[in-house]
């Protein structure tokens, strides 16, 4: 069986497991994701309309996976997971990093998301200093579903923009901003591995 073949049953499968309906943009929060890999577990608070959604996320070099809880109806879980992989430009000021990523909302507002694009940005050290900063932007393109809703995917162009503050030793708090529909803030802390 060919590779095309492979990917086009498992297309046919998730569609036919998951009805999709209107979007919700940034699968499904903030995705807290500067180009530069990180080990480090994180509790992220987004607004998420008409309540907030607080969410832990672990990441491991190119991998994460996030896991949370949202204020909507009688509540909703989220469970999701990330892969970041930087691409190296010679010569290119900033960062640079493929990402791809799933997430699911299981309850009353019931949704699944796939995206991947690219994550750019910068990190700036100030001299003597235990601290860093670094702005970045993520945009990417996303199929998105409220399943039970209509039978159909939703193709939508997702971004966000952030800003990692890191402090000595392992501590990190972040900011992210919503470029389009969605949640519209994030933040949040990380601990990160020595």
């Amino acid at each position: 069986m060919s590779k095309s073949w492979v990917i086009r049953g498992v297309a046919a499968l998730a569609a036919s497991v998951f009805s999709l309906g209107a979007a919700e943009a940034q699968v499904f929060t903030p995705t807290f994701l500067a180009p530069r890999l990180t080990n480090d577990f994180g509790v992220y608070v987004s607004d998420y309309d008409p309540g907030l959604a607080l969410e832990g996320i672990w990441r491991a070099g190119s991998l994460g996976i996030r896991a949370g809880y949202f204020d909507v109806g009688d509540g909703a879980l989220s469970i999701g997971g990330e892969i970041r992989n930087p691409v190296v430009l010679a010569g290119a000021p900033i960062g640079l990093a493929f990402t791809a990523a799933g997430q699911a909302i299981l309850g009353d507002a019931n949704a699944l998301g796939i995206q991947a694009g690219f994550s750019a940005g910068h990190t700036f050290v100030p001299e003597a200093s235990n601290f860093s900063l670094t702005p970045y932007i993520h945009p990417r393109l996303a199929i998105l579903n409220n399943y039970g809703a209509e039978d159909k995917f939703e193709l939508d162009v997702l971004a966000d923009v952030g800003i990692n503050f890191d402090f000595a030793p392992n501590l990190s708090f972040r900011v992210g901003a919503n470029l389009g529909e969605g949640a519209n803030w994030g933040i949040g802390a990380a601990w990160r591995a020595r």
